[in-house]
């Protein structure tokens, strides 16, 4: 691994003291950390990218994508996508990654240099470059030797000043990681630290050839100055041995510290215990994350229990389930990729030398894998157990699901019940209706020959009333009964067909449903649409993430319309998603007897006036494969026939009588 200087120059950032009690000498730090990166194939549903890439062929696909194969290798790198790649400019924030490939296994690992361009406060010139190593097993180093630090040496760096360090280098490297993760692991980390994955805890390694002041090891556990300073950068300490006279290693939660001059020479063991230590890391984090799911799974409990007391307890419960589920299936592949991380871990050659066996009997690596080992195996049992809790929530989802569409088919039974006796009641009410009709115009018969008569005005009848009624008709016996009966059949036979043809006139309507899913160009263009017509009814319903609109209008009955709605202008209703920019269906209500336009022709027309208004764009409307005016051609042919045919039946008309 290639390790590159580190140049800091601060006024401000570091302007508060710093305490000096401790120094080292030409210091070489090691930032790791365990990255899921996985050796097996992908057996999870739930992908969120289209190919869940394994370990291996993650290695070979960052190796593609550093260059390492081409003659120009490394590069500027983002993690940014561009959506317009068609575009000849790509804008972004200041941050981009320099990469250059030191050496390569196109499947095992690569080691490359990367230079930090992330800008910095003002009065701050630092040159910053990593040496970082990727494994195939998920282990990710971070190298970086000092060679000074404000006004420091590189024989001269005090620990608080490091510490100061090894913060900026998380955090850098967590950018840099960022950038060279694919999206599949880069949702692996989020799920594992909530969101929060740019800063993450990382373990610290620290080689240096000598400390100042020099003192046997134990002698640092002072429970003061000296273990405090120590403690900033190894967080809490759990040993601190004597690995020969004039080397110590210092060992606590968060990193390792090995000073001495032969403290290079030991740096092979101490890397398998970082990489060791990177995944006992991980793991801790791994089991914080399992609390955090079985409170998440509680609490889906109690909105189970207690989904009744709020309409939106549903909704809430099936987003909880959805994310729960996720969740859970990316930590189960986390988990394996961990435990074959640990299965393919390679193991270093025993040292032959007396310091060598010493730092390995002090570091207990063989002691250290197996405590991982087995707490990834009680963590399978824990992911199990939140598996089993995950289907017995998921089928109480079921049951109360099941429970609302048990009452939603009680209530479209009881309103169906009622429907079928609100219709029998109404075609007993119509037919007695229709007689009443009848009844009622048959007194009005009888009423109007009586008034003609002048049977009831109580007056003497004028000569021509003897002459017309009374001599032939009511002198004959049973003939003015019989002429009373003639024109009351009549009347009525009348009425009933002037009551069939209202009802003929009224019926031959048709409704279109047609759902578009189209998408418009804005609310404000949709407005301008209906700013010329006379909007009749409007509702509105929002909700969480839809916003849905329903408009209905009748077209203007003009001669205008008649030919664009190639006849009678219909009465058109539209619902569209005023969040999303959808129009999702439209509803026509024409009659058809005085109408020729097809299902098609109604559609197409609607759609060219809201082109013409600007609600929507051409292509977005009849599609790309739609050449320039083929619409306006249809439709003009289609209004042509109209006006053909409706000329030939005024011809047919009145051609009837012209030839008569």
């Amino acid at each position: 691994m290639h390790c590159i200087a580190l140049l800091c120059f601060a006024s401000e950032d570091c302007a508060d003291p710093c305490t000096r009690a401790l120094r080292l000498s030409n210091v070489t730090i090691l930032v790791g950390e365990w990255v899921p990166y996985g050796n097996s194939s992908s057996t999870a549903p739930y992908i969120p990218e289209p190919i869940a890439l394994t370990g291996a062929n993650n290695i070979v696909a960052l190796n593609e994508r550093l260059g390492a194969l081409d003659r120009c290798q490394g590069g500027f790198f983002t993690a940014l996508v561009d959506k317009t790649p068609l575009n000849t400019n790509f804008k972004i924030s200041p941050g981009l990654t320099s990469v250059k490939v030191i050496d390569f296994d196109l499947v095992h690992f690569i080691n490359i240099e990367t230079e930090i361009n992330f800008p910095e406060a003002t009065g701050i010139v630092q040159v910053e470059h990593f040496g970082m190593h990727l494994n195939m097993d998920g282990t990710v180093l971070n190298g970086m030797k000092i060679e000074a630090v404000m006004d420091r040496a590189a024989s001269n760096v005090s620990i608080d000043l490091l510490a100061r360090i090894l913060v900026d280098i998380q955090l850098d490297s967590s950018k840099i990681m960022d950038d060279l993760l694919s999206g599949y692991q880069r949702s692996l980390m989020d799920m594992m630290f909530i969101g929060d994955s740019a800063n993450r805890n990382k373990v610290n390694v620290i080689v240096a050839d000598m400390i100042h002041p020099k003192l046997p090891a134990a002698h640092y556990l002072d429970r003061g100055f000296l273990e405090n300073e120590l403690k900033q950068v190894v967080g809490e300490i759990y040993a601190a041995e004597d690995v020969s006279d004039e080397n110590i290693v210092i060992i606590g939660k968060i990193g390792i510290m090995l000073c001495g001059p032969d403290a290079m020479i030991l740096e092979p063991f101490l890397l398998y215990y970082t990489s060791l230590l990177c995944r006992e890391a991980f793991v801790r984090n791994f089991f914080l994350r399992t609390f955090i799911l079985n409170d998440t799974l509680n609490k889906i409990r109690q909105l189970t229990l207690q989904y009744h007391t709020d309409p939106d307890n549903v909704g809430r419960l099936r987003t909880a389930l959805s994310e729960a589920s996720r969740d859970l299936i990316l930590m189960e592949e986390t988990l394996s990729y961990l435990a074959e991380s640990m299965q393919d871990l390679l193991v270093p050659e025993l040292p032959q030398d007396s310091k060598g066996q010493r730092l390995l009997e002090i570091l207990n690596c063989k002691g250290m894998s197996h405590n991982v080992t087995s707490r990834i195996e009680d963590m399978t049992k824990l992911i199990s157990g939140a598996a089993n809790q995950l289907k017995i929530l998921q089928r109480s989802m079921d049951i109360i699901t099941t429970r609302q569409l048990e009452n939603i088919f009680r209530n479209i039974d009881s309103n169906t019940k009622f429907l079928v006796d609100a219709s029998t009641a109404n075609e007993r009410s119509s037919a007695s209706l229709s007689v009443m009709q009848v009844v009622l115009a048959g007194g009005f018969c009888f009423m109007v020959v009586d008034r003609l008569a002048a049977g009831t005005l109580n007056i003497n009848q004028p000569a021509w009333v003897y002459t017309i009624f009374y001599e032939p008709l009511i002198v004959p016996p049973g003939v003015w009964f019989a002429f009373n009966m003639i024109w009351l059949f009549a009347s009525s036979y009348g009425l009933i067909r002037l009551m069939r043809f209202l009802e003929f006139s009224a019926s031959g309507a048709l409704t279109l449903r047609v759902k578009l899913n189209k998408k418009f160009k804005s609310v404000e263009g949709l407005h301008t649409f209906f700013s010329d017509k006379i909007v009749d009814f409007t509702d509105t319903d929002v909700e969480s993430t839809v916003t849905l609109r329903e408009v209905e209008w009748e077209e203007d009955a003009d001669d205008d319309n008649e030919l664009k709605w190639l006849g009678c202008a219909p009465s058109i209703e539209l619902q569209y998603d005023a969040v999303n920019q959808f129009i999702l269906r439209v509803v026509f209500s024409v009659d058809r007897k005085s109408s020729f336009a097809t299902e098609e022709d109604l559609v197409k027309i609607l759609l060219q006036d809201l082109v013409m208004a600007g609600a929507m764009d051409r292509e977005a409307a009849f599609g790309p494969d739609i050449e320039e005016g083929e619409i306006e051609h249809a439709l003009e042919l289609a209004r042509l026939g109209h006006s053909t045919e409706k000329k030939q039946k005024k011809a047919g008309i009145f051609g009837f009588f012209s030839q008569t």
